[in-house]
Parts: structure tokens; sequence; C-alpha cells
């Protein structure tokens, strides 16, 4: 079975919503592109907003939605995932990944798997991915699930 994606704050996909992916040197996540996380996990977008009272993530203010069965999706799950993957910078503090050159290269979406990462390192190499969550770099492989 597929995986299933939420992204809150949003009633129904539309392309409106997506904005081009672009590099951002000075923070491991990347400017535009579309969010979400995985329905079923151990840590997803709705515990760390629930964790950190940052925000309501209501299920009449969201939707799900699956990729297409070409998608191509980076998985990144440990320290040894970042291996290969160009980077923009890279410096003590963290790693922020050349989400454009990634693009151009095929992948369509990045899904961090941070609750997979027992040693807590990819969290602080990656900060600001706070939750197992996927980024949608091609707006193409969305399929929303109609409820």
């Amino acid at each position: 079975m597929k995986t299933r994606y939420i992204h809150y704050g949003h009633k129904h996909f539309s392309e409106k919503l997506f904005q081009k992916i672009k590099n951002n040197s000075m923070f491991p996540k990347p400017n535009g592109g579309f969010w979400g996380s995985p329905v079923v996990t151990a840590y997803g977008w709705k515990q760390w907003c629930k964790g950190h009272k940052f925000r309501e993530c209501s299920e009449d203010n969201s939707f799900r939605f699956e990729l297409t069965d070409d998608a191509n999706v980076l998985h990144i799950r440990s320290m040894d995932d970042l291996k290969d993957i160009p980077l923009v910078r890279e410096d003590r503090s963290w790693y922020c990944l050349d989400f454009e050159k990634l693009l151009k290269s095929g992948v369509d979406a990045v899904e961090l798997h941070l609750s997979e990462d027992q040693d807590l390192l990819l969290y602080w190499r990656i900060y600001g991915w706070f939750c197992d969550s996927i980024l949608i770099m091609n707006k193409d492989v969305v399929r929303e699930i109609k409820k």
C-alpha cells in the first residue's frame, strides 16, 4: 500500500500552494516546494505542533495525498543517507542540501524519516526539519485523496 501524507492548513491541493524550489544557503530547508507529513508516523507535523504549542492541526482544515507511482523520492533516515547528496553549504552546525540540483537530477520529493534516527545527529545536521515530513519539489507527483 502506498504511503499517505497529510497537509494541514488547506482543505484541498492547489497548484497555487506550490512555489518553485530555491536553495537557502543559510538554512537547511529550501524556499518553496510543498510540505506534508506521513499520516501514520511516530512523530509527524501534528505531534510536533501539539508538543510545541505551535499551531492547531485540524482534520477539517487538511487534505490527504499520495504520490504518483513514478515519483522519485529521496529517503533520508540517517547521516549515511546524506553522504552522496549534493550540498549548497556544509559547516559544523548543519548541512544545506542542494535542492535545485536534486530536482534537476530527477528527484521529485525528499522524505525525512527523523523518528528512525536514534542518535539525533541527523536532527541537528538538518536542523529545521523537526519531524517526519516530506518536501514535494515537483507538484506533478501529488495526487489528492478525495474524502
